[in-house]
């Protein structure tokens, strides 16, 4: 129903503004290199800078496009051009040769005078990416509605800003100062950048000066955090590794600010807080039955969050990783802890997963290039929790903290459960970014993105999926995972 509202609103909002002139034809001039940015002018009116579209009546136009040397001088190109009636004309501009423009300056007062009286406004088309969307946006620091808009706006020099709340304290915001001509039609394709303080954000004095070491916890239920050391790293995995996979390449060098990350992954306990205080609905979850066999379980909604009630010592899986939570469950539990901390938690990215994991190492695992026994918990890890005990979902996955940390002190980075990254999946690393930065892109067809990445293997896969370069896309909706929990991170000032 959105699509077809604002498609309706385009088309409406087109023609009124097509109503402005004789005819719906449109002139399109397009620049190469530095010629991009050139004034573009139409029968001796500014109409923007190139490369720009452009309103015109039907008929023979003038068109002249020029850009400015120095102080004396402009390059430019001229051309006389016939439309007509519902045509869209294309003209790829070159500017000529360096000339004198002080007729130009006389002729650019004089048109000056003749906009002044002539103004009728132009069309300001603002899109944005999948995530950035119902973004709110300003100009001139007037609401104009949400992103994706089309708007009218008056000739001439305008401040353009989109943002879209993250937090309570926090917005991604993109800013540019555009300059408009009579009738065109103004395209900007907005990404909005990383979370940033707003005006309520700035006032939270000790956050400013706040200073982050070692580990350190938000409030006393809150989970560890542990301070990971902004540095450089070679994600991804070389050829001749073991299991290595064609989405682990190619190897690229990343470069990440300092951050905070879970020192274990989120536990079954606190995501109870969560449930118990926001009355989310949790689902139900699946789990391994006496007799070896995956069945649902119910009663992850109970006032209590008690998992299987019916059980005895049920509440020793407590100090166990939360599972069956989908990337949505995830979000909602940062969001709910962001509020209640007034931190800005969040889901790490893929690299800081990665480079966290690593801990500075470039072995398949942080303890080296063999499994061994009891560095990890997996089907082939040779530790403790192997099910042999009891076949429970709950005795499959060992407490978090269970074996060595990393070289960051980092629990369970590889083993236990399977974690959600803010990251959509790609098959390989072409184009990654390379500073930290999630890699979000969700597209349609043969191209569409797999989901969310989910990184770490589990106790039900084997070691070969536990590589600190191992990656997999999961539904960002699956919740009857009984192997995928999550960790968090935190954005420090």
């Amino acid at each position: 129903m959105k699509s077809v509202y604002i498609s309706t609103l385009l088309v409406v909002t087109l023609a009124a503004f097509a109503d402005v002139y004789a005819a719906n034809s449109t002139l399109s001039v397009t620049c190469k290199g530095d010629d991009v940015g050139a004034d573009v002018l139409v029968n001796g009116k500014f109409k923007g800078e190139c490369p720009v579209d452009v309103l015109v009546p039907e008929g023979t136009l003038k068109l002249k496009v020029q850009k400015k040397v120095d102080a004396s001088s402009a390059r430019i190109f001229e051309q006389e051009i016939r439309m007509g009636d519902n045509v869209i004309k294309t003209v790829e501009v070159s500017l000529g040769a360096p000339q004198k423009n002080a007729e130009g300056k006389q002729e650019s007062a004089q048109l000056g005078v003749e906009q002044a009286e002539t103004k009728k406004g132009s069309l300001l088309s603002v899109t944005c990416k999948i995530d950035d969307m119902d973004a709110e946006v300003f100009v001139d620091d007037q609401l104009k509605g949400v992103c994706p808009l089309d708007v009218q706006v008056p000739e001439g020099t305008l401040k353009l800003r989109v943002q879209k709340k993250v937090d309570a304290f926090n917005d991604r915001t993109f800013e540019q100062e555009l300059r408009v001509g009579d009738g065109a039609i103004k395209k900007v394709e907005v990404q909005l950048g990383t979370a940033q303080l707003n005006a309520v954000g700035k006032q939270r004095e000790p956050e400013q000066v706040e200073v982050k070491k070692g580990m350190f916890k938000d409030c006393p239920s809150c989970p560890e955090m542990i301070v990971i050391p902004a540095g450089s790293f070679d994600m991804g995995s070389p050829d001749n590794e073991a299991g290595h996979g064609v989405d682990e390449s190619p190897v690229h060098r990343v470069t990440l600010p300092s951050f905070a990350l879970g020192k274990t992954e989120v536990t079954r306990s606190q995501y109870a807080a969560f449930v118990g205080e926001t009355k989310h609905d949790a689902g139900t979850c699946w789990a391994v039955n006496e007799s070896g066999w995956v069945e649902e379980r119910v009663g992850r909604n109970s006032g209590d969050f008690g998992f299987r009630k019916d059980l005895v010592g049920d509440s020793e899986f407590d100090n166990r990783p939360v599972a069956c939570v989908n990337w949505f469950d995830a979000q909602a539990y940062v969001q709910w802890l962001s509020k209640k901390t007034g931190k800005n938690y969040r889901l790490p990215t893929e690299a800081e997963w990665e480079y966290a994991a690593r801990a500075g190492t470039t072995t398949a695992f942080y303890w080296g290039n063999d499994v061994g026994n009891n560095n990890a918990n997996c089907s082939d890890c040779g530790h403790k929790w192997d099910g042999s005990s009891t076949p429970w979902e709950g005795a499959k996955s060992a407490p978090v903290g269970s074996f060595k940390p990393n070289a960051f002190g980092l629990y369970d980075m590889l083993g236990n459960v399977w974690e959600w990254t803010e990251d959509t999946y790609h098959n390989n690393y072409k184009g990654a970014p390379t500073n930290g930065s999630a890699w979000v892109q969700k597209t349609s067809g043969n191209d569409r993105a797999v989901g969310r990445v989910i990184r770490g293997g589990s106790w039900k896969y084997t070691s070969k999926f536990m590589r600190s370069a191992y990656r997999v896309g999961n539904e960002e909706i699956k919740r009857y995972e009984y192997k995928v929990g999550f960790r968090l991170a935190r954005t420090l000032p």
